[in-house]
């Protein structure tokens, strides 16, 4: 299990103080972009701009300020290509980038979810159902050439894990200059991905359930057909039996056996049954040999021959992002493990209170220290206020 915090009284008054400011630091991260008058939620630190990949940030602005976390969708609507492809981030100059997919957990459950939550009507879930209906086909015109209902990788900041060893193996670039649409002439390529697999079935359960609220019964049972054939997909192709754990496949075939966190991904998503998370989660995540560390979770396994030993700044070849935290903190209470949840949330804290943190992006797995120089960075806030709430309720 995830170590157990205390807090002395002393502490508990720390976190007091600090709840204001980070309150408004996340207020300070609602940035007014070119032609909009509500302001949006930027991803913070070193990031001056919205980024796809931080969409789970939106879901839990909603109840901070629910205006711009609905302006956030918008923006992704609007700026969506004609051939259905979102961008990827969108600077706080109006600069939108279409260079790799980054879309962890998909923008149809996101932008629905948030609906739901702001009571949207008949008329924004058509627009976030079509938009997203228009991103699936798109996926499968180019990322899913063998027509199995997967997605394909073609660069590093596909999956957004910058200067992870599963991502740069076989000469990959960091991104596709030309547009995500182009597959870069490599032999390893294309690659099968779990999580962006995992990210499209979980696209397709909302657009089923989009379908169903707005009548559409038809596009509904076709979409829970997709859903399954993607998943069933996955586990054919992805799963590894003998190490119990999905990995990349390249074009030949082969596993690319990289023990990365991408496998939570696929508990985001819900790509996996609740039979399996026990034998994964016991294996893998409560094995202070692979991902229970001191302060979980490690971006790579601690065993795996490639973590990357000198942690150094934006490296998700080993170190922990709280990217991967607040994921987790959606997940673990899914699959029946809300006390997971607390602790993780409480070695958070932990880093946050012994480090005097500025909240940065990432931590050392074995001893809690910030890395890196970025501050205010969006899920680190939310981790903050999270445990806070935790702590002092």
């Amino acid at each position: 299990m995830i170590a157990e915090s205390t807090f002395t009284p002393k502490d508990l008054s720390r976190i007091r103080e600090r709840t204001q400011e980070i309150e408004k630091a996340v207020l300070d991260n609602l940035i007014v972009f070119p032609g909009r008058k509500i302001p949006i939620p930027i991803a913070g630190a070193c990031y001056p701009g919205i980024w796809m990949e931080h969409n789970q940030d939106w879901l839990f602005l909603a109840d901070l300020a629910p205006e711009s976390a609905w302006e956030a969708v918008e923006l992704f609507l609007e700026k969506q290509k004609e051939n259905g492809l979102f961008p990827v981030c969108v600077l706080t100059d109006g600069r939108a980038f279409y260079r790799q997919v980054q879309q962890i957990w998909p923008f149809a459950r996101c932008a629905f979810e948030i609906a739901k939550k702001l009571g949207k009507g008949e008329r924004e879930l058509r627009a976030v159902y079509h938009a997203s209906v228009s991103f699936d086909s798109w996926l499968g015109e180019y990322r899913d050439h063998k027509k199995l209902g997967l997605v394909e990788m073609f660069c590093e900041f596909d999956t957004g894990h910058d200067n992870s060893p599963r991502v740069r193996d076989g000469g990959l670039p960091r991104n596709v200059l030309s547009g995500a649409e182009t597959m870069p002439d490599l032999p390893v390529l294309p690659i099968l991905a779990p999580d962006l697999s995992a990210m499209r079935y979980q696209a397709r359960i909302a657009l089923s359930e989009i379908a169903a609220l707005l009548g559409e019964e038809k596009d509904s049972l076709f979409w829970q057909e997709q859903a399954q054939f993607t998943l069933t997909s996955i586990r054919k192709y992805l799963y590894d039996p003998e190490d119990d754990f999905y990995y990349d496949v390249d074009s030949s075939g082969t596993f690319r056996k990289y023990r990365t966190e991408h496998l939570t991904r696929l508990y985001l998503n819900g790509a996996v049954d609740q039979p399996e998370f026990e034998r994964q989660y016991k294996r893998y995540f409560e094995n202070p040999q692979e991902f229970c560390t001191p302060y979980p979770f490690p971006s790579v396994s601690v065993s795996d021959p490639s973590f990357v030993k000198t942690l150094p700044n934006n490296c998700w070849g080993g170190n922990t992002q709280a990217l991967t935290a607040l994921r987790a903190t959606m997940w673990l209470p899914r699959y029946g493990r809300s006390d997971e949840k607390d602790r993780l949330l409480k070695r958070w804290m932990r880093a946050f209170l012994d480090y005097e943190s500025p909240l940065h992006q990432e931590l050392n797995p074995f001893d809690g220290a910030p890395i890196g120089e970025g501050v205010h960075y969006m899920p680190s806030l939310f981790l903050f206020r999270q445990a806070a709430e935790l702590l002092l309720k």
